[in-house]
């Protein structure tokens, strides 16, 4: 029996971008902190492109570079691997009267932004040079990571995600590793399991980019997420994991942690009802509290302490999320 994860399943593409990773390359060129780690990579363009960039934007999306997404689609390269093509029809895509796309993914603030960049470029030459030379630019400085290894990085895991989806291992969620695509933003689920069963979904596997990229163009949905730095994401993991349960490890600790659960108490009386030093409580309790796992009120001269049970709740469920979206087939 055909069930609905099975036409979902068939009918998700997988597709790198150079585009999109382009357009991840904007997003940290201006970002506003310095990057380390999986990112470290990009901190030379930020550092030498990133005032260039912000100069050519005074709009409040300094980060974001859908208007990008937008003239490669119009030029028919967003799926391209190099980006030949889209810089020879980037002028003609640029000078385009047609429409905006739905844009659905993003906010209706967002979707001006993005009408009224694409405008000022059809417009004004001399700032349409400026951008497609930065642009270029930016592209041509990343070509020794992007040939070297990035290129084939992404077509790999394009073809393992292709895999999982036509061997039915997982849906188009399990193969991007989240439980959902957007904190806050239910609605980017429905229209990604829309465009999912219309087969117009495109998984993006990403070298330059971060956590997650959905953007909707009249109807297909492009969804990406980064495949860099396995390792470190599996490190950063490991440590975030580690010391949320170092937390709890603590049988004397665990035990303050489910007195205070019960009723309210100050370091004084636990001591006294556990029979332990209060230098001893005190320790526990301050690991307790940088954890975020107590609440504290003035009585009188001391501090009554209490268990929050919202803050106990949101530790064990972002570690189970932490965890589970690590296993992938």
């Amino acid at each position: 029996m055909a069930t609905l994860d099975d036409e979902l399943t068939a009918t998700v593409q997988v597709a790198p971008s150079a585009a999109f990773e382009l357009m991840w390359a904007l997003h940290f060129t201006a970002a506003n902190h310095e990057h380390d780690e999986v990112f470290e990579p990009l901190e030379t363009l930020r550092r030498r492109f990133g005032p260039q960039l912000k100069e050519l934007r005074s709009d409040g999306l300094a980060q974001y570079s859908t208007e990008l997404i937008v003239l490669a689609h119009r030029s028919g390269t967003l799926l391209d691997l190099d980006l030949d093509r889209f810089f020879d029809r980037i002028e003609g895509a640029a000078t385009q009267t047609s429409s905006v796309p739905s844009l659905l993914s993003e906010s209706p603030a967002e979707r001006k932004i993005v009408a009224e960049r694409l405008e000022r470029l059809r417009t004004d030459k001399a700032l349409r040079g400026r951008y497609v030379q930065l642009l270029s630019t930016i592209w041509e400085e990343l070509q020794p990571d992007w040939k070297g290894e990035g290129r084939a990085a992404v077509v790999a895991e394009a073809e393992r995600w292709r895999r999982a989806l036509v061997d039915q291992r997982e849906g188009y969620m399990g193969v991007l590793g989240m439980p959902r695509l957007w904190r806050g933003r239910p609605d980017l689920d429905d229209i990604a399991d829309a465009a999912a069963a219309q087969g117009r979904l495109v998984l993006n596997p990403s070298w330059f980019g971060g956590k997650i990229h959905i953007i909707e163009l009249d109807g297909t949905v492009h969804v990406g997420r980064r495949t860099r730095m396995v390792d470190f994401d599996c490190r950063k993991v490991a440590n975030d994991v580690s010391a949320n349960i170092k937390v709890l490890a603590d049988p004397t600790r665990l035990t303050i942690l489910l007195r205070l659960a019960r009723d309210p108490a100050s370091v004084t009386e636990l001591a006294r009802e556990l029979r332990l030093s209060q230098p001893t409580v005190s320790a526990h309790v301050q690991v307790l509290r940088e954890a975020g796992l107590l609440e504290e009120r003035a009585n009188g001269r001391s501090a009554e302490l209490s268990a929050s049970e919202q803050a106990l709740k949101e530790l064990f469920s972002r570690t189970e999320e932490q965890l589970v979206r690590m296993f992938r087939s």
